[in-house]
């Protein structure tokens, strides 16, 4: 494509050069032959620190910054803003892929994994090829491919997009971190619905205080075309805020408030969830492997989501029934133990109190509950009291280890961990792997172990390095 029509709806200071250009990155390592490298600025990279790299691999241009020379750069175009230009270079780029697909968006703290196997099950159901987009990866039907970012960088996203056109796939729904949304990656997706599943405290160590993590948030209801649907969680206080600033008609959807989709009638247990719902005057029921109080809140979405783009009923039902488990999302592990052992991603106040409030609604009277868990390093530290509370309050014994310590002090992260407890009936083992054999040592036939904050993840970054680490292959390996 050449360069003009790739710049095209971005303000320059003068006309690009004619030239040709084979493909568009951000990252300097990824440059081939005849691309055009974009140098963005990040927490802790600035993409023009790696312009020489970029063109010795073989970069044509570089966009980045009006503000930086283009020393040493033949073809230098700056732009005043260059996440938001980069979005617009993309999907020029790939031809506005999205436009040509139903594009479902969901933004929240907790919800948006479940939330988006959801639909894209309900959308298959419905005999349209979906796949979705998120901390999982990119699903598809059969395949299963990482992308590294809940929300890939733009040039990777409209490439997906793309891609997923060409494979046939008619409709993505994907999950939109805040920080895509703060970073301008999503500005020119044409999403075609959007929801809102919850705000709780969250990526503070980026935002810095929740007022600028909403506003993140609302980008997306923003970011809609007029006219276009949105679902809104009114049970959640920020609920208001989203619908105030919908674009089109809203389908709210509540356990406790009066909503468009509303539950009449509920069945919980810890093999399945069974509820009556009530839309627009007609009653449905739904069932669903899925457990627990918050996963209803996903299965609201997920119908109200579904309900927005005009799937009938049926549908939904069926697509539902589909999904089984949500990997890493209070996924019960066979073990060669007594008693049960679920993992789950939760790594906030939020998350923890869902979780193991619905494990302890569900679980059998007289269950034991064993927790282990740890706070990721380099983030907000304010929240691993809270955390550590939750769990002390929910748990009968407690294993406090390591979560992703990066580059922070593992002594002062469980430092900040023990602040939040009251009780003895907690024990510290850093190294994680040794903290799970302590665990599955611990189980007897009336005890649940609860393994929170990593979920299916396969590493643990420890300094800026990613060691091999699996909490399931070392539950699933595990012999008393």
């Amino acid at each position: 494509m050449q360069l003009q029509e790739i710049m095209q709806g971005i303000e320059l200071m003068a006309s690009p050069p004619d030239m040709e250009v084979t493909g568009l990155t951000h990252d300097s390592r990824q440059v081939t032959p005849g691309n055009l490298f974009v140098a963005l600025s990040g927490q802790r990279t600035d993409g023009t620190k790696f312009m020489a790299q970029a063109v010795a691999n073989g970069a044509i241009a570089v966009v980045g910054p009006l503000s930086v020379p283009g020393n040493g750069v033949r073809v230098y175009i700056g732009v005043n803003q260059p996440r938001s230009a980069y979005s617009r270079m993309a999907a020029n780029f790939y031809r506005h892929p999205s436009r040509r697909m139903t594009v479902v968006g969901i933004t929240g703290t907790n919800g948006k994994t479940t939330t988006a196997e959801l639909v894209a099950a309900i959308l298959r159901a419905h005999r349209t090829p979906a796949a979705s987009l998120g901390t999982l990866g990119l699903r598809q039907e059969s395949a299963v491919s990482p992308t590294g970012f809940t929300t890939p960088e733009a040039g990777q996203l409209h490439r997906i997009f793309s891609d997923l056109l060409d494979g046939a796939i008619q409709a993505v729904v994907m999950e939109v971190s805040s920080h895509a949304l703060d970073q301008h990656r999503v500005d020119d997706v044409d999403f075609d619905a959007a929801a809102f599943t919850n705000l709780t405290r969250e990526h503070l160590d980026y935002h810095q205080d929740m007022d600028a993590y909403l506003a993140a948030k609302l980008r997306l209801f923003e970011l809609l075309a007029p006219g276009r649907p949105t679902v809104v969680n009114v049970d959640d206080p920020a609920g208001d805020r989203f619908i105030e600033a919908a674009p089109g008609p809203v389908i709210t959807y509540s356990l406790e408030k009066p909503a468009v989709l509303q539950v009449v009638h509920l069945g919980l247990s810890l093999e399945r969830t069974i509820a009556i719902l009530s839309y627009q005057g007609d009653k449905f029921s739904i069932e669903s492997s899925l457990v627990g109080a918050y996963n209803l809140e996903n299965l609201l979405a997920a119908t109200a989501i579904a309900l927005a783009l005009g799937v009938p009923p049926m549908a939904i039902q069926a697509g539902i029934s589909t999904v089984k488990a949500v990997p890493g999302r209070l996924e019960r592990i066979p073990a060669h133990v007594p008693g049960a052992v679920f993992i789950d991603y939760a790594h906030t106040p939020d998350a923890y109190e869902k979780v193991l409030g619905a494990m302890h609604q569900l679980a059998p009277k007289g269950s034991r509950m064993i927790t282990l868990f740890g706070c990721g390093g380099d983030r907000d530290r304010t929240k691993r009291p809270l955390m550590a509370a939750i769990a002390e309050a929910r748990s009968d014994q407690l294993i406090i280890t390591s979560d992703n310590p990066r580059t922070e002090s593992l002594a002062q992260i469980n430092g900040d961990v023990l602040r939040g407890l009251t009780g003895q009936k907690h024990v510290v083992i850093e190294d994680r792997q040794e903290a799970l054999v302590h665990a599955l040592g611990k189980m007897t036939a009336d005890a649940i172990l609860m393994i929170l904050g990593k979920g299916r993840e396969n590493y643990q970054i420890i300094g800026t390095e990613k060691i091999p680490h699996d909490d399931v292959e070392i539950v699933e390996m595990y012999r008393p």
